[in-house]
């Protein structure tokens, strides 16, 4: 078991949680996970087709928007939940080395109803 952060998109909370590997971390996902290294030991797992899903009316005619995480003004978006671990020099899960009280200072939550308003994916290269 490793403790991690939970960002649930949809209801725009972070909670501490426990997860246990591959499958507990998909399931707070909701979906495949792709793993995003944000750096001096900690990973983020986010939706790995989060930017493919778009806004639906459920049976019901209730409308259900697109919901994702951000880091405070960054372009890039990730839709759908997100997972943050640590993880040591071996690339194995560990214990979230950044506090609920850290991550709410550098993350935000977007919605958007609309699929052309959602951003397209983006890619860059840092060089050291």
């Amino acid at each position: 078991m490793a403790k991690a952060i939970f960002l649930d998109a949809t209801n725009k909370t972070i909670t501490e949680v426990e997860t246990n590997g591959y499958k507990d971390t998909q399931k707070l996902v909701g979906g495949y996970i792709e793993l995003v290294r944000l750096g001096r030991g900690v990973d983020m797992y986010v939706d790995e087709e989060g930017l493919c899903k778009e806004a639906y009316i459920d049976s019901d005619g209730v409308k259900h928007n697109m919901f994702g995480v951000t880091f405070k003004g960054a372009p890039q978006v990730y839709m759908g939940n997100a997972v943050i671990v640590g993880s040591n020099d071996e690339g194995e899960t560990t214990d979230c080395p950044v506090s609920k009280k850290d991550i709410a200072k550098v993350f935000t939550f977007v919605e958007f109803d609309n699929p052309q308003d959602r951003p397209e994916p983006q890619m860059g290269f840092i060089s050291f």
